[in-house]
């Protein structure tokens, strides 16, 4: 029998998604606690000066690998990132408005969580792309969490 005995590794991409999850499940509460002192848009615009330190990293990051480099499509990517910022953006209002409006960190930050199956249900329209039965049954599930978390 041949045993594969090298140790194994933690996944870069995994350990990014945990990440995430502490940030932005730290974010969601921070957020409602925010809502108690400013309103919807007074917070989408002191998050959005709160990623300036961010940004300019970022920017800094970019322009020292960037140099030189002029992918095809690059204006279209541009574009579709541009987009982005602003959906996110309206998406923050509207979750910020919902802290606001006396939603509880607790049931608002789960079911914000579920914009997946927006995606979802986007990709399999636009984009073509196809589900199984076990997807189809995630989909449904997720719709009964979005109903059970909100009753």
């Amino acid at each position: 029998m041949n045993v594969d005995s090298r140790p194994r590794t933690f996944p870069k991409w995994l350990l990014w998604s945990l990440a995430t999850i502490v940030l932005w499940g730290t974010w969601g509460l921070v957020s409602k606690i925010a809502s108690g002192g400013v309103d919807a848009y007074v917070n989408q615009l002191l998050y959005t000066v709160g990623l300036l330190p961010l940004m300019v990293f970022v920017g800094w990051t970019v322009a020292k690998r960037s140099a030189g480099d002029a992918r095809e499509g690059r204006n279209r990517g541009i574009f579709w990132a541009f987009l982005t910022g602003i959906l996110g953006g309206l998406g923050n209002i509207a979750f910020f408005q919902a802290l606001v409006k006396g939603g509880s960190a607790s049931v608002v930050a789960p079911v914000k969580a579920l914009f997946p199956v927006v995606t979802v249900l986007l990709a399999l329209v636009f984009l073509k792309e196809r589900l199984g039965r076990v997807q189809w049954l995630g989909l449904a599930l997720a719709f009964l969490a979005i109903y059970l978390l909100s009753a």
